[in-house]
């Protein structure tokens, strides 16, 4: 008897110590750069497309923007490196936790396991290849140890990243940084979303790298921003998608996912008939209209001073924040092929998908799904526009990123002043530098004619 109560002690603490630990899911935001709009001079232009930016004027104006907080209030940016977004107390000075924390209640809903595990990833912003490849360096260290710190308290965790624009390539350069690491030192990223990336053929293979498990390509037609991407590599446009082509093949894990937003408005904005179900009243009174999503509406909350249109179905939402309902049960359905087309239809609260083919203008509906409920985006809509910050508009944005601009100019002025100035100081030096060797040359040669002349009588 005793026996059997040591073994069935012993297969309970067997059962309890080999228990599967949970999954923790921490979510990563990786923000774009900065616009190059204000700096379009022929000066800051030749110096973005060779990569020369250091010690100039764009270089400098942009590390003044990216310190300054006003920056914070539209999207998910904060301070340079790894940072932790209290999304439980919501503020006007940062957007990031009104994002995340939107996203968490739809990730939810979708039916998720609940998280706190929100973090942003602040980097220059500047447009340049080889800072992001360092960048990633820095962000690829970051991950590691908090990863490691979580595995060292019992957790299991799981990378999600979630980028918009070049902080998409920046995120692709993490495959580079991963072959430039031990075993030791490596990590994996389980999921990684791009948003309105420019998709460059420079560095488009790293999606093959070992170091992505899941890979979305989200995009857009209306995202005219994307391809315009003429200061990178020496070329004038990027791609939306990833494309097969002699010695890359694209690998199984990458999902590309053109977006698509058809909502119906009233053909008169003054009457109040409430939105019919039916479709024959619905089309009598109401028409149908196009919202598929522009650059910034994919990232920025709707206050931002850029193009993100008033009448867009989410505003003041951003589409990063319905990842969760988007994705779900994608795996799950086999005649979904990896290039497919995303129909989310908000009056209907559906989700229609279809495979994406070429010159088929009319697919096959492959998965209808339900979207969220109009009671919810009610819900997240006023929560989010209570915290609006009332400062944030167009005469500010403009003055503080001309500002920066003045100030990085007068301090490049300043600084080849001084460098002028050091110029010909170091230049006058060495003239007299010159007549002092000169003297001291003429004064040896003297010295040396008298010894010799002395010489010469004392022998005479």
């Amino acid at each position: 008897m005793k026996k059997l109560m040591i073994a069935l002690l012993l297969c309970y603490h067997i059962s309890i110590t080999t228990k599967p630990i949970d999954d923790t899911w921490i979510t990563v935001f990786v923000h774009g750069s900065f616009s190059v709009k204000p700096h379009l001079t022929v000066s800051n232009a030749t110096n973005v497309i060779f990569d020369r930016i250091e010690d100039s004027v764009y270089y400098r104006s942009i590390e003044i923007n990216r310190k300054d907080k006003f920056f914070f209030k539209n999207q998910v940016m904060l301070e340079l490196g790894l940072k932790k977004i209290d999304l439980h107390n919501p503020n006007k000075e940062q957007a990031a936790r009104i994002i995340a924390a939107t996203y968490e209640k739809i990730s939810q809903y979708a039916g998720n396991a609940p998280s706190n595990e929100y973090y942003a990833f602040g980097w220059s912003g500047l447009v340049s290849h080889k800072l992001r490849y360092l960048e990633a360096g820095i962000l690829y260290q970051q991950l590691h140890d908090l990863t490691k710190t979580m595995k060292a308290q019992g957790k299991n965790p799981k990378i999600r990243l979630i980028s918009y624009s070049h902080g998409g390539n920046l995120s692709i350069q993490l495959g580079a940084v991963h072959v430039t690491k031990t075993p030791s030192e490596q990590i994996s990223i389980d999921e990684l979303y791009l948003h309105g990336t420019p998709i460059q053929i420079e560095t488009d293979y790293l999606i093959n790298s070992p170091v992505f498990k899941k890979i979305y390509n989200i995009y857009s037609k209306a995202d005219s921003i994307q391809k315009m991407d003429f200061f990178s590599f020496k070329r004038f446009f990027s791609n939306r998608k990833f494309t097969n082509r002699r010695n890359f093949k694209l690998p199984d894990k990458l999902t590309q996912i053109r977006l698509s937003i058809t909502d119906y408005t009233p053909k008169d904005i003054t009457s109040n008939i409430p939105f019919p179900r039916d479709e024959k009243s619905l089309r009598k009174h109401f028409k149908k209209a196009s919202y598929d999503p522009g650059h910034f509406e994919l990232w920025f909350m709707g206050w931002t001073i850029l193009s993100y249109r008033k009448n867009f179905p989410f505003n003041p939402l951003p589409i990063i924040d319905f990842l969760p309902i988007i994705i779900k049960d994608l795996d799950n359905h086999p005649n979904l092929s990896h290039d497919i087309i995303v129909k989310i239809l908000p009056y209907k609260e559906t989700i229609e998908i279809y495979n994406a083919q070429k010159f088929v203008y009319h697919p096959e509906l492959i998965v209808e799904k339900e979207f969220l409920p109009k009671s919810l985006m009610e819900d997240l809509t006023t929560y989010a526009l209570r915290y609006e910050p009332v400062d944030y508009n167009l005469e500010t944005y403009n003055r503080k990123m001309y500002d920066a601009i003045a100030i990085a100019q007068y301090e490049y002025d300043q600084l080849n002043k001084l460098k002028l100035q050091e110029g010909k100081k170091i230049k006058h030096e060495k003239f007299q530098q010159k007549e002092i060797d000169l003297t001291k040359k003429v004064v040896n040669l003297q010295k040396s004619k008298k010894k010799n002349k002395s010489l010469f009588n004392f022998t005479a």
